[in-house]
Formats: C-alpha cells, structure tokens, sequence
C-alpha cells in the first residue's frame, strides 16, 4: 500500500520511537520543508507518517528549531470502526 506523503506533517523512523512512544522529527526532512507557515508548538496535535503505514495523530512535546519531538497516539479500539 502506497501512503501519500502529503497526508502528514512530520516524517518519524519507527524504528526510535521510545518506550514512552515519543520520537524525534526534523521538519526538514518531512512534506514541510519549504513551508515557512508550518510552525508546530508544544501541546499541539499532527499528523505522523513513516511512508509505510498509515499516518498516526501525535501531540509535539517538545521543540528546538528544525528538531520537533512527538508522542504518537496509541491506537484504541474506541477510536475504531466496527
């Protein structure tokens, strides 16, 4: 399944997502790059892909420049469709 990259704001590696599931993202390397409006704070909610799965909700926790750290939503079964 191919997953549009415009679908999320940050790109994450799955692969460093931590115990408390929270990741480091780098705007640049994601669709907003060249985006100068895109200024995510901490306490705000996007959107999180790895061009693998589907894109996943995160909250951004933390923030320094280019570097946004987010802790994805764990999935719920209230939140899926019987």
């Amino acid at each position: 399944m191919e997953v549009m990259s415009t679908a999320y704001d940050l790109i994450y590696d799955p692969n460093e997502v931590g115990g408390d599931m929270v990741v480091e993202c780098w705007i640049s390397h994601g669709p907003h790059a060249d985006d100068t409006g895109f200024d995510p704070q901490p306490g705000q909610w996007v959107m999180a892909g790895d061009d693998e799965e589907q894109p996943r909700r995160a909250r951004v926790v933390s923030r320094s420049g280019n570097r946004v750290w987010i802790q994805l939503e764990l999935p719920s079964t209230v939140n899926q469709v019987a």
